[in-house]
């Protein structure tokens, strides 16, 4: 009986020995495994971190070459406007230069000419003093 206690005894320690090699072995796949996949996690972090960043520095600069556009686009919108009074304003001087009335105006009051059998009177403003 003593042999066969003794042969349980190194079976169960054999058996005891193979399953904590397994364990131990399994557990430092695991902690490759969980080494791995913080690596793989801490890399993908870093790559998207990147991406984010670059997607906010072209999104920010894009903004700003936008509110650019729009003040050009105002500016000229103002240069436009007055342009097309400018415009008005001639269209209306060339309508009054095709007119003989005021051509005859602009003759008297500012090259002091008159129309023959007219005299030209000159008539000064006085200052009055308090």
């Amino acid at each position: 009986m003593s042999d066969l206690a003794v042969k349980h005894r190194a079976t169960i320690k054999e058996l005891d020995t193979d399953y904590m090699e397994q364990r131990q072995q399994e557990l430092i796949r695991q902690a490759k495994r969980r080494k791995g996949l913080y690596r793989r996690l801490g890399f993908m972090g870093i790559v998207f971190s990147v991406l984010a960043i670059c997607c906010s520095v072209t999104l920010f600069s894009q903004r700003a070459d936008i509110n650019d556009k729009r003040q050009e686009q105002q500016a000229a919108a103002e240069q436009l406007e007055q342009l097309k009074n400018e415009e008005e304003q001639l269209l209306r001087d060339i309508a009054n230069f095709q007119d003989d009335e005021f051509i005859k105006e602009i003759a008297r009051r500012d090259y002091y000419l008159t129309l023959p059998g007219e005299t030209r009177i000159n008539v000064s403003k006085q200052q009055s003093s308090d």
